[in-house]
């Protein structure tokens, strides 16, 4: 069995014997007993357990596939946090088949004891978030019981400002929404919509806004929680009865576009050259027969933008084939070289750094230099280890993308007999951004050519 063993210090800490070294031998220590392997020595030097943002824990993190099991001095050395604890132990060590054990404490999650601890603790934990969620869910209906909206979040809806809780309307996005609810009565399309108020020279905003907008009882003079409606304070903006007649007119044409980009291979990974924007796409009907597109979405929707994009169009069925088309033809002896450069072993520059921390430590806890110092150069060092674990992860990335020329194969045939959600799932490993300029096509891969 292979462990690794974390290890955290604070300044503070160091002097009520908390050193690395008297940790690490304590792990060690218990490693031989259990007759396991140590793996490897995370260390975070000078860091607060207050949260998890700590390079050698994150690294620690994106190593769990390779040992399987985490040692600590103490449970506070991994997180002084309860919350923080259980989720680091729960959603990441036992998802990942690694075991927790705390040396000082009775926890150990390879033993049934172990286990029951762990349950304990959760059951305290989800009653406090339970407690919470149910303060927050009380407070949320008495805010809308008295006509106040819920907040979703730190933003304002459209035609309104927030200001002590209230919505004080914005007279000119009021005008704007009254004429789209107008407009859609009359029209029954957003696109036409979006097309008329530009014509009457309004700032046109995107189609999923106005389609919000639309089906928002805020705009009836509502405030919504948990499926119910409330009479809210702000001003009403439209009629009860024009709201109503609009949803039934949304209602007609819900779901006649769904499940569209779910159809689509290359949904989400074409970029317009000329514009930035997203391809996405569309179809269109002639005498019963159905023509399916890639567009560029400044083309589809040129209302939204100062200047409509002229990027060429694509008919859906030869784009994916030419997609197809490269892979099949993708070489691995061409295209993809060979990386026979070794990997580089950080793990003694990291050691010389830990010791580095432990020297300027043991100086501070003689009185030799001072705090500020001290601190300066653990900041110092510190971004020294981030750099060399962004380099690790950059490595391991490189590595891990490599592809062999049978795996490249067998992606070739899985695209030929394959269902649609695997080719799908194959070109999204691959492909990383497709982007298109007029005739000219070009992939961005996933892995380094």
């Amino acid at each position: 069995m292979k462990a690794a063993l974390y290890i955290r210090v604070s300044t503070q800490e160091q002097v009520e014997n908390y050193s690395i070294e008297s940790q690490r031998e304590r792990l060690k220590a218990h490693c031989i007993s259990k007759d396991w392997n140590v793996y490897d020595t995370y260390i975070d030097g000078g860091y607060s357990g207050a949260n998890t943002e700590r390079p050698a824990l994150q690294k620690m993190l994106n190593d769990l596939d390779k040992f399987d099991a985490v040692v600590v001095y103490k449970l506070d050395r991994l997180s002084r946090s309860q919350r923080d604890t259980l989720e680091l132990i729960e959603e990441h060590f036992l998802k990942n088949k690694v075991e927790f054990v705390s040396v000082t404490e009775t926890l150990d999650t390879s033993t049934p004891f172990g286990k029951a601890m762990i349950g304990i603790l959760s059951v305290f934990a989800q009653l406090e978030r339970e407690t919470i969620a149910e303060r927050m869910r009380i407070g949320h209906i008495k805010r809308a019981e008295t006509g106040l909206r819920v907040m979703g979040g730190d933003y304002d809806p459209a035609g309104f400002k927030r200001h002590n809780g209230e919505l004080i309307p914005i007279e000119a996005e009021k005008k704007h929404i009254q004429e789209a609810f107008n407009l859609y009565e009359e029209l029954h399309s957003i696109t036409k919509i979006q097309s008329e108020l530009k014509k009457l020279g309004y700032d046109v905003w995107r189609f999923r806004r106005y389609r919000d907008i639309l089906m928002n009882p805020l705009y009836a003079g509502y405030v919504s929680f948990a499926g119910k409606k409330y009479k809210g304070r702000h001003p009403q903006y439209i009629s009860d009865e024009q709201f109503n007649r609009v949803q039934a007119l949304l209602s007609r044409h819900k779901g006649h576009n769904a499940h569209k980009a779910k159809k689509s291979l290359l949904s989400g990974l074409i970029v317009c050259k000329k514009c930035g924007e997203k391809y996405h796409t569309y179809q269109t009907k002639d005498k019963g027969k159905t023509y399916r597109y890639y567009i560029c979405r400044a083309r589809r929707f040129p209302s939204e933008y100062e200047k409509k994009c002229l990027n060429k169009t694509w008919n859906y069925t030869k784009l994916e084939n030419l997609i197809i088309d490269e892979i099949h033809n993708l070489s691995y002896s061409k295209h993809i070289e060979k990386k026979d450069k070794p990997k580089i072993n950080f793990d003694k520059q990291l050691k010389k750094l830990d010791y580095k921390i432990e020297k300027l430590i043991g100086l501070y806890t003689e009185d030799n230099i001072k705090k500020e110092v001290l601190d300066k150069q653990i900041d110092k060092i510190d971004l020294e280890k981030r750099r060399i674990y962004e380099a690790i992860e950059e490595q391991e990335i490189l590595f891990k993308n490599e592809l062999s020329q049978d795996q490249l194969h067998q992606y070739s045939i899985d695209l030929t007999i394959s269902d649609f959600p695997k080719k799908q799932a194959i070109i999204e490993k691959l492909i990383k951004q497709i982007t298109i300029d007029g005739d000219n096509v070009d992939i961005t891969w996933n892995f380094s050519l």
